[in-house]
């Protein structure tokens, strides 16, 4: 008797079925598309808005009601300049590169400056106080500070020379370097020094600058570069801040992720010209920036970007947006 041989399944064609893996990733999409869809239907019937939701989620800050204080990151091309104005009083820190045209100082009288309380150059390149001269002449100004570096290593540079000038000619106040404190309006200012010592990058003496209006930081870093970023983590400064202008224009020497799991920034800004030499920002920093904060403006791209605190609440206003 000769034995039948038993059928066998056919094997399963190939993209006959789903993985558990992409059923999972398809329920997560029905999901998010039905979350979606209730998110709107409740922003078109005015019950609450996606703004509200979002602020609720813990996905966006709730939008400043009133101006207690402005940081305005200038779009100053290839270089830095930020204005902090709180209930009257005013700091610039840098004033970016030599400029025909005053681009700065236009901007300042613009928004109403004519003043400026404390004036900060976070180390003597040209990109950052290549302005310094004419607007100390152009303002008054009451008190300025930059970075104590050894003698071998200062500057003679014209745009140098002519802001030590200015500040002799204005009889301006120059403050001692030194890791100090001051309020300015309703904001806790603290100053940070490099703790680098005989480097011959200027990049790492940049003077450091955090702003704290109640529940709303800023972390200023100048060209600060990774052997500053080590001596700062060293001594524990206080460095976690909100928002972080992002040092050295977006440069891969700068915001290491040991920098920024301590200042853990959940905005960052990086100031550099559009198709510069230097190809900053680079895309490496780029990408460590984006695994900490939610969004990252550059200027070449986003233009001035104005950060509004009203102690709790924050609004983002970019130059490109108004456009």
């Amino acid at each position: 008797m000769v034995e039948k041989k038993k059928k066998s399944n056919p094997p399963p064609k190939k993209g006959s079925g789903l993985t558990i893996k992409q059923r999972l990733r398809l329920i997560l999409l029905i999901l998010l598309l039905f979350a979606a869809g209730v998110i709107w239907i409740l922003h078109y019937m005015e019950v609450i808005s996606v703004q509200d939701i979002m602020v609720k989620l813990g996905l966006a800050d709730r939008p400043a009601t009133r101006a207690d204080l402005e940081v305005h990151i200038i779009d100053v091309g290839q270089g830095d300049c930020i204005l902090v104005a709180s209930q009257g009083q005013v700091m610039l820190i840098d004033s970016g590169e030599r400029d025909e045209s005053n681009a700065v100082e236009s901007y300042l009288i613009r928004h109403g400056i004519h003043h400026i309380d404390r004036l900060i150059a976070t180390h003597p390149h040209s990109d950052h106080i290549g302005e310094m001269a004419e607007i100390i002449y152009t303002f008054d100004v009451d008190s300025f500070m930059m970075p104590r570096i050894p003698e071998v290593y200062v500057p003679t540079t014209k745009c140098y020379e002519n802001m030590l000038k200015a500040l002799d000619v204005r009889d301006v106040s120059v403050m001692k370097p030194e890791d100090t404190s001051f309020q300015l309006g309703c904001c806790d200012v603290k100053i940070l020094t490099s703790g680098v010592e005989n480097s011959d990058n200027l990049n790492n003496y940049s003077l450091i600058v955090k702003v704290v209006h109640e529940k709303n930081s800023f972390l200023f870093t100048g060209d600060c570069e990774n052997e500053e970023e080590k001596t700062l983590l060293a001594k524990g400064a206080d460095l976690k801040a909100k928002v972080l202008k992002a040092a050295h224009h977006g440069s891969s020497t700068s915001s290491s992720a040991e920098f920024l799991d301590v200042v853990d920034p959940e905005y960052a800004v990086i100031s550099c010209g559009k198709r510069n030499d230097y190809g900053h920002p680079h895309e490496e920093t780029v990408r460590r920036l984006s695994k900490y904060a939610r969004k990252t403006y550059i200027t070449a791209r986003d233009g001035s970007v104005v950060f509004i605190s009203d102690g709790e609440g924050l609004t983002v206003e970019c130059e490109s947006d108004k456009k």
